[in-house]
């Protein structure tokens, strides 16, 4: 029998002087979105998009991550970037990037900082500078740095094998996998997963994702257990799959001790001088969605961009992220860079390597640093100029090759250029 934890019990278990605080789905929200044609089991469509990720956390159970009490960092806004007036390709021919971002892209908001200047600022769909949005698979990223501060910290040793840490899942798909691998995207997993998606179904139904439903499947790790196949050997090939990173959250959660919700509010998120709290959606063992179910501000994600581009220290120049794991990122290495050759996104971009949840991508003389969400979702940061590019969206499609050209070959290359 499984023990479900009350939001009171989840706010006083002593997991030292942070503790997110657990809140079950908005019913309120939730009756009045589908009064309006947007039902739960539909609230991430793309056609739901504009209203509902702005407000996702509000249809699952979530982890409200505490801001506390650091005062943010103050940056001079000057708007100096006018996107009326850079360009960029689209099928139909050159457009202003206002165009691009608004119609074709779906945008909802951006920030874009050099300095401790905010050389532009936007806040598309009713949007304001306070509001969150999921940031879907951007949320990759703060779990494999939660790993790698974990790492640090002596907790963690990412050579082992995934079993090590988690011996539940020998007999499953992950046995033999060291955690780096994992955290690479490089475990090799047998998953199939319908067209435009990443994931099979059943993840989504596991974390209650959509609401209650008739699975069978009550949290994550009922879902992980199942997966017993293997398309490659690990290792060898990059292939971009959630349940790698739902796992990793895991084994961090294991050697910490503490819920991962709590320790980003811990280790990240009251040292970056946020303007707000944070949100984290979970399932229904109180565990969060470790691959794409943080909501935060775009400006706070921009926040975290300050603290990347300043080799992992705030502006008071406290060590927030290790130096090191940025450094090793940054670099990449022989196996993630041959591991990219072999996966599908190589035909993106060839010069490029996926590792610890992000993104390397050198493209038009720019080495970009990148987080990303399948809707629009990108925190990118320009190696040699340090200019951070924040923006959350909805666009219609998952998956697809288009918005990622519109992206990282027209949008940001041609903002870092101006600003540089």
């Amino acid at each position: 029998m499984k023990l479900v934890k009350s939001s009171l019990v989840i706010a006083c278990l002593s997991f030292g002087a942070h503790a997110a605080t657990l809140h079950q789905p908005d019913s309120q929200f939730i009756e009045q979105a589908a009064m309006l044609g947007v039902s739960q089991t539909e609230w991430d469509q793309g056609e739901m998009a504009a209203a509902t990720f702005p407000n996702a956390y509000k249809f699952t159970r979530y982890y409200q991550v505490s801001k506390g009490s650091m005062v943010p960092e103050k940056w001079k806004l000057n708007n100096s970037l006018d996107l009326t007036k850079l360009k960029g390709m689209d099928a139909d021919g050159e457009h202003d990037l206002y165009t691009i971002l608004r119609d074709r892209l779906k945008n909802h908001s951006m920030v874009v900082i050099k300095g401790n200047e905010v050389v532009h600022q936007h806040f598309f769909n009713g949007m304001t500078p306070n509001s969150t949005h999921l940031d879907m698979s951007v949320t990759k990223s703060f779990t494999a740095t939660l790993a790698g501060i974990a790492a640090a910290e002596g907790k963690l040793d990412m050579s082992k094998p995934l079993e090590f840490y988690l011996p539940e899942f020998k007999g499953t798909a992950f046995e033999g996998a060291t955690v780096q691998e994992i955290a690479d995207m490089r475990s090799g997993l047998g998953i199939k997963t319908p067209p435009h998606k990443s994931w099979d179904p059943r993840l989504t139904q596991s974390q209650e994702w959509h609401g209650k439903n008739d699975s069978g499947l009550h949290g994550i790790q009922d879902y992980l257990l199942l997966i017993k196949d293997h398309k490659y050997p690990s290792g060898e090939v990059y292939q971009y799959q959630d349940p790698n990173t739902e796992i990793l959250g895991k084994v961090v959660e294991k050697v910490t001790g503490k819920e991962l919700a709590s320790y980003l509010e811990e280790k990240i998120w009251t040292k970056i001088g946020a303007e707000n709290d944070a949100f984290w959606m979970a399932d229904p063992d109180n565990y969060v969605v470790a691959s794409g179910g943080l909501n935060m501000a775009t400006r706070d994600l921009a926040r975290v961009g300050k603290v990347i581009v300043n080799k992992g220290k705030n502006y008071k120049g406290e060590q927030v992220i290790p130096q090191q794991f940025l450094d090793a990122i940054w670099a990449g290495n022989d196996e993630v860079r041959k591991a990219w050759t072999k996966g599908k996104e190589y035909a993106l971009a060839n010069d490029a390597w996926y590792k610890d949840q992000y993104r390397v991508l050198n493209i038009k003389d720019h080495k970009l640093l990148v987080m990303i969400g399948i809707h629009g979702q990108v925190l990118a940061i320009d190696k040699a100029s340090g200019v951070i590019v924040a923006m959350n969206g909805g666009y219609p499609q998952t998956e697809t090759p288009r918005m990622a050209n519109l992206l990282f070959y027209q949008v940001i290359p041609a903002i870092i250029d101006a600003v540089k």
